[in-house]
């Protein structure tokens, strides 16, 4: 008995130990690709050509703000010599490409697509913008790529020329909402949802309460989706000369155009103007060449990389005064420290503080690109704009890809609204939602017991909630609402009635939200700086990105929960391949919940406005 007890101990010793040993090395090797990050990243020895083509090569999609770098990714990336270059952000390729037109050193812009992920329409349009603006220095644009998926294709649809890969073709499905429904399994798994919700078309908690989607949200859906899609065909339509039925055939004409080109996707795409010129790799490269030369080095066109130019180009000389600019994107949440794909609400409290007291800020871009999330964090951020607005100096907000729920609630208040045409904004409803498990537990013969000194204690995941709960839950939902409602119709000078109709969890296009009275003006981020600039009776004006620095342990710790799903991608990795779409469409949805930290438990936040 005693030595089999030594025997157990003396195993978990080294279990333990090798535990030690793998999270110390793994911590050396985070250590040591910090630093590489921090002190190799700049090669400031290097010599620009003296002709070369700037080439925009995007990989992931295209972001908002910078993200910490990934150890895990970044030694795995090192290993297998992968040289995708990182994600770049929105504003490093406008500056890129700006500085770009005018530098003789730069004969043309290269789209290199290939690696980059579906991005909003509204990001996409920015994107483009910036490629017209380059364009108009006579510069040609090429797009060269084996194939294109839909997104690619609509940045690649600005290119003078787009030359495709013979064995490739281009794909253009089409926009989508669809997501997994949970009450047949809840009922399976005697899994109890507790939901309460004001706004008949606030449509997060229907996948946990039906199996399909209501009419209310597929006709809500619908409309908006209509309306991007539309968006998306009449860019295209203009930027190639062709017919809209080009881009989006019905289900015959697709047949029938396939079967003229023997089922052919490239001959296909060259045959509806969808592309220019079918083209190897090797062609591809050559027609580069024959603008900016040769490099034999690199055995292809002299090419110069976005980040690498960034890094030597002249940066533009700064006057006071400025126009701040913040940047808050992703879910919003309680907490201090900025941490990835979030919007933490003392984190950019302290930012919008910051720009109060800057006495060379005279106006604020709040630059918003969030689905929502939870409702006091989001009145906590609201409240610091309001604290800033007693500053005199102008608030003006900026919406991008979407300003949705709670994304709106902090930017009712401000002086003017900018939204691009396809942004999705509005989702004015609120909800609470909580799983409980007492059936479950007590087909297991668990069941929980005790007393209590009031009505209101032992509701919970294995005793479910009572009546007299969830009444008062849901009179706070619909308190919450009310707040809403109220802090809209006095923000944007309406009447309650008014925001009632755009109300009700309806989500709504930057177009549509004009005509509402929900947004001012339809623009983009540049459109935003000079709106703000002309509030504060500026003339010229330098822009001032409003940031504060992270400490070591503050990195460390964003870096490392950049990597919280570590677990997750290994499990999804082991379904089957038929299994893996529905199994990260089941990690996302867990991802969610499990950001869910309002201390009400109410939100106001919009899911489906997250993929567009």
């Amino acid at each position: 008995m005693w030595s089999a007890i030594k025997w157990f101990f003396r195993t978990l010793g080294r279990v333990l130990n090798a535990i030690r040993l793998l999270v110390s090395g793994l911590f050396f090797l985070a250590i040591i690709v910090f630093a590489v990050l921090i002190f190799g990243g700049k090669d400031d020895t290097t010599v620009l050509p003296a002709k070369a083509a700037l080439t925009l090569a995007l990989a992931g999609p295209v972001l908002e703000q910078e993200t910490t770098a990934n150890p895990r990714r970044l030694a795995e990336k090192w290993f297998a010599g992968d040289t995708t270059p990182p994600a770049m952000t929105l504003n490093q390729i406008k500056d890129a490409l700006d500085q770009a037109r005018n530098d003789d050193r730069i004969g043309a812009l290269v789209l290199q697509l290939q690696n980059m992920t579906e991005s909003s329409i509204t990001k996409l349009d920015e994107v483009g913008q910036a490629i017209e603006g380059f364009k108009t220095s006579g510069k040609p644009v090429y797009a060269i790529g084996d194939y294109y998926t839909q997104g690619q294709y609509y940045l690649a649809a600005h290119a003078d020329e787009i030359l495709l890969n013979p064995a490739g073709g281009v794909t253009i499905q089409g926009l989508g909402v669809y997501r997994l429904h949970y009450k047949s399994a809840f009922e399976r798994f005697d899994i109890t949802p507790h939901v309460f919700r004001v706004g008949t078309y606030k449509s997060f908690v229907e996948p946990y309460i039906r199996d399909d989607m209501s009419a209310e949200s597929r006709e809500d859906t619908l409309r908006w989706l209509g309306q991007l899609w539309q968006h998306y065909q009449d860019k295209v339509a203009t930027l190639r000369g062709i017919p809209t039925d080009h881009i989006s055939p019905s289900k015959e004409q697709l047949l029938s155009r396939f079967a003229a080109v023997n089922g052919d996707p490239a001959r296909y795409a060259l045959e509806q103007g969808l592309v220019d010129r079918l083209a190897s790799r090797t062609e591809m490269l050559q027609t580069v060449a024959e603008q900016v030369g040769w490099n034999s080095q690199t055995n292809q066109y002299m090419s110069l990389e976005i980040t690498t130019y960034l890094n030597h180009a002249s940066p533009k000389p700064k006057s006071a005064p400025a126009v701040g600019l913040i940047t808050a994107s992703g879910a919003i949440m309680s907490g201090a420290t900025a941490t990835p794909n979030s919007i933490n609400d003392e984190h950019i409290s302290q930012l919008i503080n910051e720009a109060r007291l800057d006495a060379d800020i005279r106006a604020l871009v709040l630059r918003i690109d969030s689905p929502g999330g939870s409702a006091f964090a989001a009145e906590q951020i609201r409240s610091a704009l309001l604290t800033f607005k007693e500053s005199g100096k102008p608030l003006v907000i900026s919406m991008g890809s979407t300003a949705a729920s709670g994304g709106y609630w902090i930017a009712a208040d401000a002086d003017k609204i900018y939204a691009a045409p396809t942004t999705l904004t509005g989702s004015i409803g609120v909800f609470g939602l909580f799983l409980t498990f007492e059936e479950a537990f007590e087909k297991l013969g668990l069941n929980t017991d005790g007393v209590g000194t009031t009505d209101f204690v032992g509701a919970g995941l294995t005793t479910g909630l009572p009546e007299h709960t969830k009444q008062l839950i849901q009179m706070g939902v619909e308190h919450t609402y009310g707040q809403f409602v109220e802090l809209v119709a006095k923000g944007r000078n309406m009447k309650p009635a008014q925001v009632e109709r755009a109300a009700q969890g309806h989500v709504w296009t930057g177009q549509d939200a004009k005509e509402l009275g929900l947004v001012d003006e339809l623009g983009y981020l540049d459109d935003a700086l000079a709106g703000a600039a002309e509030l504060a009776n500026l003339g010229e004006f330098s822009i001032k990105r409003v940031t504060m620095p992270m400490t070591a342990k503050e990195r460390l710790l964003a870096q490392f929960m950049s990597d919280s799903n570590v677990l997750a991608d290994l499990a999804n990795a082991a379904l089957p391949a038929a299994l893996r779409p529905a199994g990260k469409q089941l990690q996302q949805e867990l991802n969610t919940l499990g950001r869910f930290d309002d201390i009400r438990g109410q939100y106001v936040l919009c899911v489906a406005c997250q993929e567009f």
